[in-house]
This record gives structure tokens, C-alpha cells and sequence, in this order.
């Protein structure tokens, strides 16, 4: 390393320069404006790294495919295949089934559709192509037409789309015209199903359905994935019932990211290796396409989350960079709009209209914008290879949603992605540390419980209601485990048996939550004056965002960000009723929480027994923890909103400042810590309000109840107020982490980190996705030290998480311990204790006390 010139140094202390040192100084005297984005971040910046450019790997297009296909391709100017493509090409003209996992932007449609389209030209062959957004669907359909547009109209196959906004009349009016290639949404065909009998046009597509595509595959997780797998199921039962044959459909999934894809593509296919067929799929997953270089930017992680991703966007604006930026939450897209005010900049999240959406996506085709700020409703797919840049304020969650953000922006030429970690969020902390991890191709596993008896007994009503089901056939369609959900539906009298099989009557179909969310109801905000209709949200959603009173921004088609306030909520008419007001910094928040209570319990009780390692003084006592089984309900009960205000302010952004973020206009300085100041959001609280009647989003789930008995909890008692005194003997200050002790209840500090711990775990010992359950914890009335944690499905009906932990306790106990012990951490960090979404605010943990439970049940297993 170069020695520093220490005489130039002492010299700057005894002569200090004529300039001060300033930013966002008012003064002419400007440093030149600096023109690479890390130079720009400058100190901030904590970690960076180019990956470099990858050459292609081309092969020649197979001269045997159809002539007119052959054309079609040479009109868009490919004449050659990447090396994936053709595999791809290769395994589908055999009668294979595949899953594809390649980088976005390596041509995954192109690997598909000639295959697909030789089939329904030669063979009349049809196919069943889902996309799990519309927009995508969109896309992807666009992408097809440019090469069937090529080919001669009276012979080229005929493509479809049909979604939830498509009428009844014209889904007839499509399948009248005999489509070869229909593009859906999982839900149409969850609901069409059921009206196939009175459609011969539906009958005579099934009858020949050949090819079913999924895109977006590693999207297909928890009750999204498991009601995907049994749709399946549906369909082959449909395609025989149409004198079709499931035998021959073959699958074909598209992914990015995905750790676990065959395991992925065989569970939702249904497919099994058989001795005539011991490879039913094959796995291609080495990318011939090129990719350009990337640059990847950690910036230090903020306490000016908004203001930093507004002046960093600002900064690549000015460069004539175009990109995309992602909020987690719809909230913070918003304030980025609004803090950048230019009609350069478009606001994109799941609740604005599709007419919106087009515009958006139009106008940045166009250039009229420049960047688009999003939520995660612009994560998967949709192809914008004008995009060159990528921001991120705040880590998505997981590395699949980090790749897949990253991955919409630098598709055609050289990209940049700039992560801003958030300083207030322990797994954000966590990336900041591990930078190398985003560089890294590893990516989450998928799982889900298809077997699960909810979702067993949802799909076996909506077969039975569709085609009926042959009972001899039960199993073979639906597996060994739907067997006995039958005999218990019909049992109840919700399966009937007739000459042909099981049927059932009504419309079973509405009682799927498709994606397991919490509400299927939606609410539309309507203009007071207009009538027009804004934007359309979900109802749970609603109760935040436009209660009474609730002021609420969108923003327009000129780009400009406009201020509404909400007069009324009307749950019964699904409407809110908005009034256009002044701009105002004036915002509000909700104040929302969480009940859990019991219903039916499913079981009796599970006493184990805790056997403690140390001795202490209670060593006499028999310790246990009970859990208990029940089908409960969990409510979300937004009860009031605080009335807040903001302005963007020099302020001081030194935590440890009596300056930190208080208003400090025209001071380059901090006049108390003399840090250099910064724009930033400063939010102030003027007022909090009750509702007199508080809006519930409710949902019925199984849950487990985890309690540990007095002694256990004297135990744990002493085990903390000896490490108290042990740390404060020492005379050196308390370590990071370990002053939770002095802060919460020992029982509190224990169960909530040995839920988190086990949570952990779940998907190691029960193959459970960690998303679909969460865990909180809650004190008992009248007893001061007395708290009981709460594991519970996060979907309504539940998706079997939390009845695995009720099975494999024991084995979990012994997975956490392994995963706690094996990180490095000192006191629990992202990777062995914080968990993303905890309803607690990741508060009273520490990984020492949540171990002590963890060895005391599984010293009981040895």
C-alpha cells in the first residue's frame, strides 16, 4: 500500500482551505459535478464489483423445422439458436418435458415456441401457456405475434388471450376461432373449468391440448404453488374426460431463479420416473446467451432511505440514464415519485389500472419516461431492454427477488444495480456485511405442502363440481392422501356419489384463495367528482391506506403526483370515495396490530419435557413446554391513523446527534457534531385518531401455541440474571445485542427467539416455505413474566406450516441448535435469528436464551 503524503496533511491542518467543504451548497462555486455514479455516492459507497460480459454460445437452426417457421425466424433476424434454445428445441420435438432455468434475457420464449408451433402446425397440437400476471402474459404474447406475423395468414396458428377482464361472450368468441396457442392467467382456468361442458370450443381444445407451459416457475411457492399443482391435476382429468389423453401433455417450465427446479417442475407436473421413462423431464440449465457486463453497487446502509434513492436516481437522470427502482412498499414508490417531481418518472405498483400500466410501459418504449418506480409488481418478466439501471431501496427480502429485480434492468447493453440497504433493518445490516452473496448464483428453494388436506379437499370439490370424478380414478389423478379426504367430504354429505363417480353441486370454485392471500374482495377508489375510477386495491389494503380521513397519492398521466383525501369506506359497495385536495406534506399512517385467538382445537396436547443443561436453582422442578394444535382466527385490526407531516430538509443524519433529523436550513454542517448535513425526509407526528367502529381483516388458520410452565420460566429467569451480572463484573461495556436483557422479559427474549430459530429450520427438516407461517409471541393476562408464542399459516385455511411444526418439534429443535450454532455470529443475526416480516419488529431476541429451550428439547430426542 503507498504511503500518505504526511507533510501535505499536517500542512492542511495548519493552512485549511480557502473553500469549505460543503454539499448541496447554494454557492456558485461548485466542484464539478462528478460523472460515475460510485464516484458520486462517494464515501457511501461500501462495496462494489463488475461482473464481466459473456460471449454467446450459437448454434445452427435445424433445417428439418417447418419452412415457414424457418422464414419466420429469419424475417426477426435469427438465424441462429443459442445453445440452450436448441436443447430446448431438441427435448420438446421429442415428446420431453423440461424445465429451463437461464439468466433473464436469454431468449427463454425463443426457446420454447418453435417447438410448440412446429407441434400445432404439423399435428394440430394445442397448448396451454400460463403467466402469472396479465402484463406478462401481455409481453410474452407480443414477442410471439412479431414471428406469427411473418408467416403466411392462412396457414399460421392461431394465438389467444384470455383473462379475467375478457367477457364470457368474447372467451366464445376466442375459442370459436379454434386458437392453437392460449395464453392464461392460473385463475381463468381455475373458473373456466368449470363452465367447460357447456362449451364445445372448450372440449375440443382440451381434447387436443398437448403443450402446458408455466413461466416464472420459482413464483410457484407456498399456496400459490401447492393450488398450481392441483390445477393440474384438474386439467388432466379434464383432458381425459374430453377424449384427450395426459399420458402425452408435456410440461415446459421457465425460470431465472430457483434453487430446487426439477424438484420444483416434478411436484407441480406431477410427473414420476417410471422404468419405460426414468427420465420424465429434463433439466436445462446452462445459458448460451450473452449477457452484458455489470456493475454492482452496496451503498452504506441509510438512514435516509428515500432521499438517498431520490438523489441517486436523480443523479443517473441527469446522466441520461434510464432504470427502474423498486420500493417495498407502495408508500415509499410514492414519496420517490413525489420527492423527484418529473414527468421523466412513472409510479408502478399492483393497485393502478391496466390502462395505467400500458401507458406506462408505452410512453418508456417511447422515452417520454425515463424510470419507473415500482413494487414488487414488476419483479417477474416483462422484457424492458431500454432500462439500463437498477436501484434498490431496501433488500427485497430474498435473494430470488433481489435476482429478479436486478435482472429487469442491463438486458441489451452494459447494467448497473445499486442495492441501498436499510440501517433500521437488521437483515438489510445483514446484506451490507455479506456483499458477495449478490454475486453469487445461489438462489432460495421453492416449497410448498401440496398434500396438505385443505387444499386436498378445495380441488377434489371443485373436480367433482367440474367433469366429476371416477371413483376407481381417485388416486390416480389425485394421489394416495386425497383418498381419504374424499371419504371424509363425502362422508359430510359435500361429495355425492353417482353411477359415474363423485360429483358435487354449487360453485366450490370461489372458496380458492389462488395465491393465499388474505382477501380475494377488492375495493375501487372512485373520484367524488368525476365518478371516474381511480385505482382498484385489495380490501386489507383499504383499511390502510383509504380509511375515512386517510389522505391518499396518486399519481396522474402528465406524472404529476396528486393529493386526495378519502370521505368514506364502504365495504358492502367495495368502494372508497376520494376528493381531490391541495398538495399538502401532510400524510397519514395506520395503526394496525395483530390478535390471535383459538377456535377448535384439532388435538390433544404435547408435553415436552425440558431437560436443562446447567444447574441452577431450581434444578428440583420438572420443567416442560406444552404445544397445542387448534384451528384458529388471526385478525389484523386497524383501529386509527397518526396525522403526520414531512418536509425535505438539510438535516444532520449523525444518530448520535441532538441535530438528527431536525430541520437545518442553509447549515452545510451540523452546528453540533460539524457532520456534513443532507437533504432528507423529516416526518413529524401532529395528531393520533380512533376509529369508533375499527376496520378487521380476518382469516381462519391452524396454529400452534408454545408455553413453557413456571419453573421453566424461573429457570430462564436466573439463566439471564446471571449473564446480567456476569457482564457487567467485567467492567467493559455491554456487547451488542446482550442489553435486550436488561430491556425484556427473560420468557419474552426466550420463546420469541426460539420461534424464529425454529422457523429457521422448517424448511430443511419439513420442506415448508418459511413465508407461509409466521410465529409472534403474547403475554398471558395477569402474570408479569408469563408469554406464549403463536405459530400460524399466513393464508386463510391455511397451507400446513404451522401443523408441521406441531409434528416435527423434536427435529426442529435439533436442525435450529445446528443452524445457531453454526453461524458466527455472537449474539443472532439475518442468516440464524431475523426474520423478514416479523410481526414483533424483530425486538427481545437474543440467540444465547432461544438456545437454551432448543437444547433442552432436543437433549430429550438423544
Amino acid at each position: 500500500m503507498n504511503t500518505p503524503n504526511y507533510s501535505v496533511l499536517l500542512q492542511s491542518f495548519w493552512t485549511p482551505p480557502r473553500t469549505p467543504l460543503t454539499e448541496n451548497s447554494n454557492s456558485n462555486n461548485h466542484p464539478t459535478e462528478p460523472t460515475d455514479i460510485a464516484e458520486f455516492i462517494g464515501e457511501d459507497l461500501l462495496w462494489q464489483q463488475t461482473i464481466p460480459a459473456k460471449e454467446p454460445n450459437l448454434k445452427n437452426i435445424p433445417n428439418d423445422l417447418p419452412n415457414k417457421l424457418i422464414k419466420a425466424l429469419h424475417s426477426l433476424g435469427i438465424t441462429q439458436l443459442y445453445s440452450h434454445q436448441l436443447q430446448a428445441l431438441q427435448a420438446i420435438r421429442q415428446g420431453k418435458s423440461l424445465i429451463l432455468t437461464s439468466p433473464t434475457a436469454s431468449g427463454k420464449t425463443l426457446s420454447t415456441y418453435p417447438a410448440i408451433l412446429e407441434g400445432c402446425i404439423n399435428e394440430e397440437h394445442r397448448a396451454l401457456a400460463f403467466y402469472g400476471l396479465r402484463a406478462l402474459a401481455l409481453d410474452q404474447f407480443h414477442k410471439i405475434s412479431e414471428l406469427l406475423s411473418s408467416m403466411p395468414t392462412q396457414s399460421r396458428p392461431i394465438l389467444a388471450m384470455i383473462t379475467g377482464d375478457v367477457k364470457s361472450e368474447k372467451r366464445e368468441q376466442i375459442l370459436k376461432s379454434e386458437p392453437h396457442i392460449l395464453g392464461v392467467t392460473p385463475e381463468l382456468i381455475h373458473f373456466q373449468l368449470k363452465q367447460a361442458w357447456k362449451s364445445a370450443h372448450w372440449a375440443n381444445f382440451y381434447q387436443r391440448l398437448r403443450y402446458v407451459l408455466l413461466d416464472e416457475a420459482h413464483t410457484l411457492s407456498g399456496s400459490y404453488g401447492a393450488n398450481m399443482a392441483w390445477l393440474i391435476r384438474r386439467i388432466k382429468l379434464a383432458v381425459d374426460h374430453y377424449g384427450g389423453d395426459s399420458k402425452k401433455l408435456q410440461f415446459i417450465f421457465l425460470s431465472a431463479t430457483c434453487g430446487n427446479p426439477k424438484q420444483l417442475a416434478l411436484k407441480i407436473s406431477g410427473l414420476k420416473p417410471t422404468k419405460l421413462n426414468p427420465k420424465p423431464l429434463i433439466w436445462i440449465r446452462k445459458s448460451g446467451a450473452p449477457s452484458p457486463s455489470r456493475q454492482v453497487i452496496v451503498t452504506q446502509p441509510s438512514y435516509n432511505l428515500t432521499g438517498d434513492t431520490a438523489r441517486i436516481i436523480q443523479f443517473l437522470l441527469n446522466q441520461g440514464k434510464s432504470g427502474i427502482a423498486f420500493c417495498n412498499s407502495r408508500r415509499s414508490v410514492r414519496e420517490v415519485t413525489e420527492l423527484l417531481k418529473s414527468n421523466q418518472v412513472a409510479a408502478f405498483y399492483s393497485g393502478i389500472t391496466s390502462e395505467r400500466r400500458a401507458e406506462v410501459v408505452d410512453q418508456l418504449q417511447s422515452g417520454t419516461i425515463k424510470w419507473i418506480i415500482a413494487t414488487e409488481a414488476l419483479e417477474a418478466g416483462i422484457d424492458l431492454p431500454e432500462l439500463e439501471c437498477c436501484i434498490l431501496r431496501g433488500w427485497p427480502g430474498s435473494k430470488m427477488a433481489y435476482q429478479q429485480r436486478s435482472g429487469r434492468a442491463g438486458r441489451s447493453q452494459s447494467g448497473l444495480t445499486v442495492l441501498l440497504p436499510n440501517a433500521l433493518n437488521p437483515i438489510d445490516c445483514y446484506v451490507a456485511e455479506h456483499p458477495e452473496m449478490l454475486v453469487s448464483p445461489e438462489a432460495e428453494e421453492v416449497f410448498f405442502n401440496d398434500e396438505y388436506p385443505i387444499f386436498a379437499a378445495k380441488h377434489l370439490m371443485c373436480a367433482a363440481a367440474e367433469t366429476g370424478i371416477p371413483t376407481n380414478k381417485i388416486k390416480h389423478y389425485f394421489g394416495t392422501a386425497a383418498y381419504e379426504v374424499a371419504k371424509l367430504l363425502l362422508a359430510q354429505g359435500h361429495l355425492n356419489k353417482g353411477r359415474n363417480g363423485l360429483w358435487a353441486k354449487g360453485y366450490p370454485h370461489k372458496d380458492v384463495n389462488f395465491r393465499g392471500g388474505l382477501s380475494q374482495t377488492t375495493i375501487k377508489l372512485v373520484d367524488a367528482e368525476s365518478g371516474e375510477e381511480l385505482e382498484e386495491i385489495s380490501e386489507d389494503i383499504a383499511h390502510r391506506e383509504v380509511h375515512p380521513q386517510a389522505i391518499y397519492k396518486r399519481q396522474d398521466t402528465n406524472g404529476r403526483m396528486l393529493t386526495y383525501q378519502c370521505i368514506s369506506l364502504d365495504l358492502n359497495s367495495k368502494q372508497a370515495i376520494l376528493k381531490q385536495t391541495a398538495d399538502s406534506p401532510l400524510f397519514t399512517v395506520a395503526v394496525t396490530e395483530s390478535e390471535t385467538s383459538s377456535l377448535t382445537v384439532l388435538t390433544d396436547p404435547v408435553k415436552l419435557p425440558l431437560l436443562f443443561s446447567q444447574v441452577s436453582e431450581v434444578d428440583d422442578c420438572q420443567e416442560y413446554l406444552t404445544l397445542s394444535l387448534s384451528f384458529g382466527e388471526v385478525k389484523h385490526i386497524t383501529s386509527g391513523y397518526s396525522l403526520m407531516t414531512q418536509i425535505y430538509e438539510q438535516t444532520c443524519l449523525n444518530k448520535r446527534c441532538l441535530n438528527y433529523k431536525e430541520p437545518l436550513p442553509k447549515e452545510h454542517r451540523c452546528p453540533l457534531c460539524t457532520k456534513l448535513t443532507r437533504k432528507a425526509l423529516i416526518v413529524k407526528t401532529l395528531s393520533e385518531e380512533k376509529f369508533e367502529q375499527p376496520f378487521r381483516t380476518r382469516f381462519s388458520a391452524p396454529m400452534v401455541k408454545v408455553a413453557i410452565n413456571s419453573s421453566a420460566r424461573e429457570y430462564l429467569q436466573h439463566f439471564a440474571k446471571e449473564t446480567r451480572t456476569s457482564l457487567t463484573r467485567s467492567g467493559e461495556p455491554i456487547p451488542p445485542g446482550y442489553q435486550q436483557l436488561w430491556e425484556y422479559s427473560s420468557t419474552l427474549i426466550a420463546i420469541h427467539t426460539f420461534g424464529h430459530q425454529i422457523m429457521r429450520a422448517l424448511q430443511l427438516v419439513a420442506r415448508v416455505d418459511p413465508k407461509q407461517v409466521n410465529f409472534t409471541v403474547v403475554k398471558e393476562l395477569g402474570e408479569n413474566n408469563n408469554y406464549t408464542g403463536y405459530f400460524y399459516d399466513t393464508s386463510d385455511g391455511g397451507n400446513g406450516a404451522a401443523e408441521a411444526v406441531f409434528k416435527h418439534l423434536p427435529k426442529l429443535a435439533d436442525a435450529a441448535r445446528a443452524i445457531a450454532r453454526d453461524c458466527n455470529c455472537d449474539t443472532g443475526c439475518a442468516k440464524c435469528l431475523i426474520q423478514h416480516g416479523c410481526p414483533d419488529g424483530n425486538t427481545a431476541l437474543l440467540k444465547q436464551m432461544g438456545l437454551l429451550l432448543l437444547d433442552a428439547i432436543a437433549s430429550t430426542e438423544a
